[in-house]
């Protein structure tokens, strides 16, 4: 692990929180920045994970940004969505079960990552934002955590991750 990736992470998170939070732009140009935060909530998970195979690094990222598949649509009508809109349906549980299934009839590493970084993603969106209906369709109540909660765990994730690189300098 490089020495800045963890502080990188976390620097990302806090300058796209902040222009968010703090200038709340348009929802389009939102995504622009909550996209990179996601992968970095991602990458400061994945720092503090045992090694994984590349396939399953790469499809951990990827997945990272899957559920936020529906802005694609939603980014081409005319009434784009507002910021505190509540989050589709693309964002439960429910939603990473194909994805799951897949990944284990075809023991993909791809689609294994894939999956653990789908449910990743909803780490960043119970923090930010209007919550995540995890549990769709059995109830449509979005679950939320406090934004100093979220930001609490990142920091200590990227402390971790430093410690676990000095660590393993040092043979301990």
């Amino acid at each position: 692990m490089r020495p800045a990736l963890a502080p990188a992470c976390l620097a990302t998170i806090a300058v796209a929180d902040h222009v968010i939070r703090r200038r709340r732009p348009p929802w389009i140009v939102a995504g622009m920045f909550d996209h990179p935060a996601h992968l970095a909530t991602a990458g400061l998970l994945l720092l503090n994970l045992p090694a994984r195979p590349p396939a399953w690094t790469a499809g951990f990222l990827a997945g990272s940004l899957l559920p936020d598949v529906d802005h694609v649509p939603l980014a081409l009508r005319k009434q784009q969505p507002r910021l505190d809109d509540a989050r589709p349906f693309s964002h439960c549980l429910a939603a990473v079960i194909p994805v799951a299934v897949l990944a284990a009839l075809t023991r993909s590493e791809a689609l294994a990552g894939a999956t653990a970084g789908s449910v990743a993603h909803f780490a960043r969106d119970l923090g930010v934002g209007t919550g995540v209906p995890l549990l769709w369709p059995a109830s449509g109540h979005s679950v939320r955590v406090p934004y100093r909660a979220y930001a609490a765990a990142c920091a200590l994730l990227a402390v971790a991750a430093l410690r676990k690189r000095a660590n393993l300098r040092h043979g301990l």
